[in-house]
C-alpha cells in the first residue's frame, strides 16, 4: 500500500538458549519476537507499548535490521530489508534513525556535540566539506531547541534532557523518513519527559517524519501517538487508533495496563478500579499453549488453552483489532478472581 512506509510480515527474532556445561548445546529457543504482522503508515506516530521483556525493543531493532530477523520479512518503502547486502543496507539506513533510552550511554563521552552530530553526515557524505557540516550541525541543534554555541561541549556538561536532544539531533542528521524512539523518555524526569514528547511531536509534524514510539508508559504513548499497538510475549495483541485503544480497550491485558495509568483528578483516582494481574509473566523461552495471556487473564474460554487467537476487528472504531477469545466466541467466560484485584 502506498500509505505504508514500514511493514513486517511474520517477523520473528529467536535467540538460542544454551545449556550449561561442555559444548553448551542448544537447550531451547527464546521467542523475543514471535510472528509479528505490522504496518506503520507514512507520517504517523505508532506507539508500541507493553511490559518490560515483551519484545518491544527487539522488534524496533529488527525493523532497522540492527538485530537479524530469524524469520519473516521487513519492507521499507517497498524494499525488502531482509534481503539487502551490507552496502545497500548502509544506504537505506540514511532514511532511518534511532533515539535510544539512555542519552548518556548513547553518546561518546570523548567526542564533542559537533563531532557526534556530524558523524552521520560524514558517514553518508552529506553537506560537502567541514564548513558546510558545521553549519548543518548548528541548524540541527537549533531544530531540537539547543544553542548552536554548545557544539564544542562534551556530553557530561549537559543535563539528561539536553543530552537526549543531542541524540535526537544526531538521529535527524541523515534527514530520515523514519525514527524509532526506543524508551526515549524513560530515564528523564517527568517535567523533562513532557518537553521531549512535545519536541518529538513538533518535529514529526514539521519534517513529516514517521515515528515508532516504544514505551512501557501508556500515558506518554497516548499523548504522542496516532495509533497504539500493544505487545505481549512477542506478539501484537491489540492495535488501533489511540483514541479507541485508550477509551475502549478490548483486550484484558490492555485494560490492565490502562488501569495503572494515574488519573490527574484526586476524586476520580480514588474511586477508579485498578486491575492487578495475577501470576508471573511467562518466559519467552516457554510460551504457554493457546492464548499466551491465558495464565494471567481474569477470564477463560474453553478454546483458550488450545487455540491461539488471531487479530480480529473489535469495538466501533475502524482498524481496531485484538487477539482475544472474548470476541467472536459463543459462550460465557469464566471469571478467575484469584490474584486479580479490581478494587481501588
Amino acid at each position: 500500500m502506498d500509505d505504508v512506509l514500514v511493514s513486517a510480515r511474520g517477523l520473528e527474532v529467536h535467540f538460542p538458549v544454551r545449556a550449561k556445561g561442555v559444548g553448551r548445546r542448544t537447550a531451547g529457543v527464546l521467542r523475543a519476537v514471535d510472528g509479528v504482522d505490522l504496518d506503520i503508515r507514512r507520517g504517523e506516530t505508532l506507539g508500541l507499548v507493553g511490559e518490560s521483556g515483551c519484545g518491544k525493543s527487539t522488534l524496533g531493532n529488527a525493523l532497522l535490521r540492527l538485530v537479524p530477523p530469524t524469520g519473516g520479512t521487513v519492507t521499507f518503502d517497498g524494499i525488502d530489508v531482509t534481503s539487502l547486502d551490507r552496502r545497500r543496507m548502509r544506504q537505506l539506513r540514511r532514511r532511518a534513525g534511532m533515539v535510544f533510552q539512555d542519552p548518556f550511554a548513547s553518546l561518546d563521552p570523548r567526542r564533542t556535540v559537533a563531532q557526534t552530530v556530524s558523524e552521520p553526515l560524514e558517514v553518508h557524505g552529506l553537506h560537502g566539506g567541514r564548513r558546510e557540516r558545521a553549519q548543518r550541525v548548528g541548524e540541527l541543534l537549533e531544530l531540537v531547541g539547543l544553542d548552536p554555541a554548545v557544539a564544542g561541549r562534551y556530553p557530561h556538561e549537559f543535563s539528561g534532557g539536553q543530552r537526549q536532544r543531542v541524540g535526537i539531533a544526531r538521529a535527524l542528521a541523515g534527514e530520515p523518513d523514519f525514527l524509532v524512539c526506543d524508551e526515549a523518555i524513560a530515564s528523564l524526569d517527568v517535567s523533562v519527559q513532557a518537553q521531549v514528547l512535545n519536541l518529538l511531536r513538533r518535529l514529526q509534524r514539521r519534517l513529516g517524519l514517521t515515528l515508532l514510539f516504544i514505551s512501557h508508559d501508556l500515558s506518554a504513548v497516548r499523548h504522542i501517538s496516532d495509533r497504539i499497538a500493544v505487545m505481549y510475549l512477542g506478539r501484537i495483541v491489540e492495535i488501533g487508533p489511540a483514541s479507541a485503544v485508550g477509551a475502549e480497550p478490548q483486550m484484558p491485558y490492555t485494560q490492565a495496563l490502562l488501569s495503572a495509568v494515574p488519573v490527574p483528578h484526586p476524586a476520580l483516582e480514588r474511586s477508579r478500579r485498578r486491575i492487578v494481574l495475577g501470576g508471573d509473566v511467562p518466559s519467552p523461552a516457554n510460551v504457554p499453549s493457546g492464548c499466551r495471556f491465558r495464565t494471567r487473564c481474569p477470564y477463560v474460554f474453553e478454546p483458550c488453552p488450545d487455540v491461539d487467537p488471531a487479530l480480529q476487528p473489535v469495538g466501533a472504531a475502524p482498524d481496531h483489532v485484538a487477539a482475544c477469545h472474548l470476541h467472536g466466541v459463543v459462550g460465557t467466560p469464566v471469571r478467575h478472581d484469584e490474584g486479580v484485584d479490581v478494587g481501588s
